[in-house]
């Protein structure tokens, strides 16, 4: 039976993204069943997708995977079209990655289109106003990459940089300095002490003193943590973890303290083994309390730490004036995007913009303008590409970099065009009035990549920029595409 807050519910208007025209209507006998009085509107391909958006549905359902489109990039063009309208993904395989990449992108749930009582159920509860008030708070999560982002906008460039050192992990040599650029030392401690009584003593210790702890069952424990994640501070009972810790790329940037008997042959004995400091394993008295003060104040320098570096790698990676990565990002990720495909034999595409005209638009109507027609052509650029997967550089004065991973040559074709269209689609409204601004694009995409290609990043660029001034030369406002590469023999 239909709830009292159903029934005041007006006529639900229910955005189905399917290519299945017989499950969509499956889906909707089941919400009507349910007592939802809804209308149904099922779309298959991007443009009518976006149609669709414009008469404001109550409700998204959408399955993961079409021929040309696909979840993840329906949901990134809601999130900034219509981010107060619920998404809800369709999917049997509940295992699936991207399943977890949409819901921390902030996607309102999972269900299974052929399971009509959760499906019902999910769309009750997106549609509660508490409910929907909640989502507004995960829409505001900040991206994996970086547990504290300082800029929104750089969001989806440091969430695809982490991804790429999953990626290629082992590839680059480590030091302490690399270490603190990509993760500085969470402002936490590590206590892996094996006497009970003594880790219960050090817990309480460590909260009274506001320092977050967390706690490993044994050595192996410890490193698994040690080696997800940096901790500003161990403290450890057993010098074999010390070592243990010491031989981890991480355990570089981990002040290892040694908790143990107060004697000088025990104290000499973990400092060799590569302790930073040591306490006693009593948790009271003058030495104690010194050596604890110390701790705390590493753990502030660790929060500050984390705060700078984070803010240092947007700053470093991030052009200010359009939001896209900066010419400094694309030369040190794209070559990295290479390797992964080749590693993982993906494809990969590669767009090139440059603005057609830019030098008339400074010279007619000065630099601001400029500058203003270059911030409306980063946001565009940026507007519906996968989160966290696709990313923009600006690599030059008025051209960009676009670079598509896990896409061939016919959808980086597609996207280039889509693009060409957005730019055009409305006037730049600019201080000096509104302007027709159009660009021209070259594109370089490969169905599969493979670890013998050699050279590809370089071949790749200079077939991008080929086909870029090809268009120039055509006529510009035109998409052009690369000739195939060839692989070597």
């Amino acid at each position: 039976m239909a709830s009292d807050w159903s029934r005041s519910l007006p006529m639900l208007r229910v955005l189905i993204l399917s290519e299945d025209a017989s499950l969509a209507e499956r889906m909707l006998l089941a919400l009507r069943s349910a007592g939802l009085a809804c209308a149904g509107d099922r779309v298959s391909t991007e443009s009518d997708f976006r149609a669709a958006l414009a008469r404001v549905p109550d409700v998204i359902l959408s399955t993961l995977d079409l021929t040309e489109f696909d979840g993840l990039t329906a949901l990134s063009i809601v999130s900034f079209e219509r981010p107060t309208t619920p998404f809800i993904l369709l999917a049997e395989d509940t295992q699936e990655p991207r399943l977890q990449q949409a819901l921390q992108r902030g996607a309102a749930g999972l269900v299974s289109p052929t399971d009509a009582g959760a499906l019902s159920r999910a769309v009750r509860g997106v549609l509660q106003p508490a409910a929907t008030a909640l989502r507004r708070v995960s829409d505001q999560a900040e991206p994996a990459a970086s547990p504290k982002a300082g800029s929104e906008t750089a969001g989806y460039l440091l969430e695809r940089q982490t991804t790429l050192q999953r990626t290629l992990q082992g590839e680059d040599d480590v030091s302490l300095t690399s270490i603190l650029s990509r993760t500085p030392p969470t402002p936490a401690a590590l206590v892996v002490i094996q006497n009970a009584a003594v880790r219960e003593r050090y817990l309480k210790v460590l909260h009274n003193a506001r320092i977050d702890t967390e706690v490993a069952s044994d050595a192996t424990d410890a490193c698994v943590q040690l080696a997800a994640r940096i901790h500003a501070l161990l403290f450890t009972d057993q010098l074999d973890m010390i070592a243990a810790v010491r031989q981890l790329s991480s355990g570089a940037a981990t002040h290892v303290v040694y908790v143990g008997r107060d004697d000088p042959a025990v104290i000499s004995e973990a400092l060799r083994a590569g302790a930073n400091d040591t306490m006693p394993d009593s948790a009271r008295g003058e030495h104690f309390w010194s050596h604890l003060s110390t701790a705390r104040r590493f753990v502030s320098f660790a929060s500050s730490l984390r705060s700078a570096v984070t803010d240092n790698r947007i700053l470093s990676t991030i052009d200010e004036l359009t939001r896209c990565g900066n010419r400094r990002y694309f030369e040190q990720q794209f070559p990295r995007e290479v390797v992964r495909a080749m590693r993982l034999r993906r494809p990969l595409a590669l767009l090139m913009c440059d603005i057609d005209h830019f030098k008339t638009i400074n010279d007619q109507h000065g630099h601001t303008v400029g500058d203003e027609v270059l911030h409306e052509i980063g946001d565009r650029l940026t507007h519906g590409l996968r989160l966290g997967e696709d990313w923009v550089a600006r690599i030059g004065g008025e051209e960009f970099a676009i670079v598509l991973p896990e896409t061939g040559r016919f959808r980086g074709l597609a996207v280039a065009e889509r693009l060409r269209q957005g730019l055009t689609a409305r006037p730049f409204e600019t201080s000096s009035g509104s302007l027709t601004v159009t660009a021209s694009f070259g594109v370089c995409g490969l169905q599969r990549t493979a670890p013998d290609m050699n050279d590809l990043r370089e071949r790749m660029i200079a077939a991008a920029d080929a086909a870029l001034y090809e268009s120039k030369r055509n006529g510009r406002n035109r998409v052009t595409a690369a000739e195939v590469l060839e692989r070597p023999l």
